[in-house]
């Protein structure tokens, strides 16, 4: 492969190449299409929080290294060194003895994109960004290896004239800095430029730029996945259900989260309760499955519940039995949770061993992680008060003891467990002499708490999710998105962004992923469609107290998921109505593709508001368009299908499940929009199929399914 890139630029400095190191390496004789920047400069190194310009000392300096010296100590220098390897090279560096540095930035705006070359920079920030350099937003941000809503894979991706370029590393102490810089004449600037910087702190000393031709961001997934494999972190599905095949019970299971049966906050420090609210009784979350299971007829349920533990949701962790007595005590867990498993729903309770509260009965500071001058690190302000932040080492020693997750599995039985923040937090630094902690110690005893926990329950998930924890985990809750929407804190539009699912990309074969937190159903149709185009069930995280089915709300303008006209759900609950409307589109969808990696994605449109995704190959392929758009727009599927999408509508198309929200699908019109599911029975093309399910959430009840119409009030399984 003839590379078209080489931009070999460190700090500012522009390395040329020349023909002859070219011809050296696989990069090929036309990589003079140089990947330039700006007007060499010093190297910029941090030095006790201060930044310096170290200055190259040509003489010095040869094709492979360039020496870079400290004005004010000659003798003091980073060396930046360039390594050809296969259809790339490794971009290093190494200091002189004695030197101690805080940061160096090997790369500082490099790899420059403008603006006419139609390029992009992929970022894997939850789910991913494609940030292009048209935009006309300036900006400049950082992202953090495995940071929250930083990298959430340890790479980046940036395309040029339909050049894919990957960038690729193994040290968490690595992040990059995008920066796009709009129009100035006055400074020489004709048009928008985006580059990327590169910042290498303690244990971190090289990158990874390998060229990979002509490609986008499918080119750049499949290339990493391959690197994923060969480090060890991709562990797909089926390596998984060899350990432990009850984890296939993921596969279709939508998130159903009561995420707070006692709620209960404190002053900050813990020693006054200011208010307590029993949301749910454990008798009332046996009842909630049940509804799920006799009245919605659920079969795919992942349910789990949130403050159980002894005085409520995120209070007195680490010790969590006996159960809150408000809500029935350990009887009544035993209880409920016999109930959800005999629903055959996969119970999973949520824990914390990150955060301890100084009213725990086993407060000490002695588990606690300590901050460079020796103090305790203090987390979040929480339901409990002022958290504390345990180390992680710490955290799996107060895991494992016996009146801790041993004593749940054994009161619960529970199939899986779920402990916050393990996958969403930064990787954390702990200064205790006691027990110290690097970013890459972090990350060891964090999988080793996931590992522990796993091998007492069987399953495991966490907050947010990161790559590293692919092998030690079977589920994300919050990487999909979060609040209904992409992002927490995150606001793709402050860049010109566009959600682009990279990590699907890379890793869908491997992991059960969910968004986390509540939401408006009634404003969910962007969200709905988001996780129709990854294939992904939704999580249900603001399902109202107690038994909430028995007293309906008065009727209003419902959200377009939560229609019920003249289809399945009439008459029910709202949340009802959203709930099996969605789980209807979305688990089918999800279990025939969990398996599946995505093996295309596409805009449809300019404005990136359209989207087609596919997953698998050949006959077996499963083919997605949702419309974000607020027009209609008239799709045809690969089955040469012509549907009109309204906004928020959809379109999924195989041979053994279509489903659609539409104006029109398969020459048929209608009034306003309409929602089916079709499903083969028996594995059988829905053509051929003995058995074929039609579920009608609302609207018009008639589908032309091949070249005959039926009418469809509720569900009905038509049969040869």
């Amino acid at each position: 492969m003839m590379a078209r890139i080489f931009f070999a630029c460190f700090a500012t400095v522009v390395f040329a190449v020349s023909a002859a190191f070219a011809a050296e390496t696989t990069l090929g004789a036309d990589a003079q299409l140089q990947w330039m920047v700006r007007r060499p400069g010093p190297l910029a190194v941090n030095i006790a929080g201060k930044r310096e310009g170290f200055e190259l000392d040509a003489a010095a300096s040869d094709a492979p290294k360039r020496i870079y010296r400290r004005p004010q100590n000659r003798e003091q220098f980073v060396a930046v060194t360039v390594t050809p390897r296969g259809n790339g090279i490794d971009v290093g560096y190494e200091t002189s003895p004695g030197l101690a540095i805080d940061s160096v930035r090997v790369l500082e705006d490099a790899m420059l994109i403008t603006a006419d070359e139609k390029g992009y920079i992929l970022v894997p920030c939850r789910e991913g960004l494609l940030i292009p350099a048209d935009s006309g937003v300036a900006f400049t941000r950082g992202f953090g290896t495995y940071d929250y809503e930083g990298c959430h894979m340890a790479m980046i991706g940036l395309v040029r004239n339909g050049e894919a370029t990957l960038v690729t590393w193994d040290d968490p102490y690595i992040a990059a800095e995008i920066k796009s810089v709009l129009p100035d004449p006055a400074k020489g600037i004709n048009q928008q430029t985006l580059t990327t910087s590169i910042i290498m702190r303690k244990s971190a000393k090289s990158i990874r730029i390998t060229s990979l031709g002509k490609g986008d961001w499918l080119t750049i997934a499949k290339a990493y996945r391959e690197i994923a494999k060969e480090k060890g972190l991709l562990v797909t599905w089926d390596q998984k259900l060899k350990e432990n095949p009850h984890r296939a019970a993921f596969f279709g299971a939508s998130n159903y989260k009561l995420w707070s049966c006692l709620s209960r906050r404190m002053n900050p420090e813990s020693t006054k309760e200011l208010s307590s609210r029993v949301n749910w009784t454990f008798d009332e979350v046996g009842q909630i499955a049940e509804h799920l299971k006799n009245d919605l007829k659920l079969d795919d349920v992942h349910f789990i519940i949130g403050g159980w533990i002894r005085r409520g949701y995120d209070n007195q962790h680490p010790d969590i039995l006996p159960a809150a007595p408000e809500c029935g005590g350990n009887e009544g867990l035993a209880a409920a949770a016999k109930r959800v498993r005999a629903c055959g729903y996969i119970f999973d309770l949520h824990d914390n061993y990150q955060d301890m509260y100084k009213d725990s009965p086993s407060w000490d500071e002695q588990y606690l992680q300590k901050t460079p001058d020796g103090k305790p690190a203090r987390g979040g302000a929480w339901a409990g008060g002022t958290a504390w932040l345990t180390c992680s080492q710490k955290a799996l020693e107060l895991a494992k003891r016996p009146q801790n997750l041993e004593a749940v599995k054994k009161l619960t039985d529970a199939d899986c467990y779920f402990i916050d923040t393990t996958y969403a937090a930064g990787l954390q630094e702990c200064f205790d002499p006691k027990h110290p902690l690097t970013k890459i110690d972090d990350l060891k005893w964090k999988s080793a708490l996931s590992d522990y926990a796993r091998s007492v329950f069987g399953m495991f998930g966490s907050e947010c999710g990161r790559e590293w924890a692919i092998p030690h985990a079977d589920y994300f809750e919050g990487l999909t998105g979060v609040s209904g929407t992409y992002y927490h804190s995150l606001k793709p539009a402050e860049m010109g962004a566009t959600v682009v699912p990279l990590f699907e990309m890379v890793y869908r074969d491997c992991i059960a992923m969910y968004g986390k937190y509540g939401y408006d159903i009634n404003r969910a149709g962007a969200y709905v469609i988001h996780h129709v185009s990854i294939g992904r069930t939704l999580n249900y995280h603001s399902v109202p107290s107690h038994i909430y089915w028995k007293n309906i709300p008065p009727s209003s303008s419902p959200g377009f998921y939560v229609q019920s006209r003249d289809g399945w759900t009439a008459g029910m609950h709202p949340m009802d109505c959203f709930v099996k409307n969605t789980h209807e589109i979305l688990s089918p969808l999800n279990k025939i593709t969990a398996q599946m990696q995505m093996s295309g994605y596409e805009f449809l449109t300019a404005d990136r508001l359209v989207r087609r995704s596919v997953f698998g190959e050949g006959a077996a392929a499963v083919e997605t368009i949702v419309n974000g758009r607020r027009e209609d727009f008239v799709a045809r599927t690969a089955a040469a299908v012509e549907v009109v999408l309204p906004s928020d509508g959809f379109v999924v198309s195989s041979l053994t499940y279509v489903a659609f929200c539409a104006k029109s699908f398969n020459g048929l019109k209608y009034d306003t929009a309409s929602l089916f599911t079709i499903r083969s029975l028996d594995g059988k093309p829905i053509a051929e199929s003995a058995r074929v399910r039609v579920f009608h959430g609302f609207g018009d009840p008639r589908v032309k399914i091949g070249n005959t119409e039926h009418r469809v009030e509720k569900e009905t399984i038509l049969q040869k």
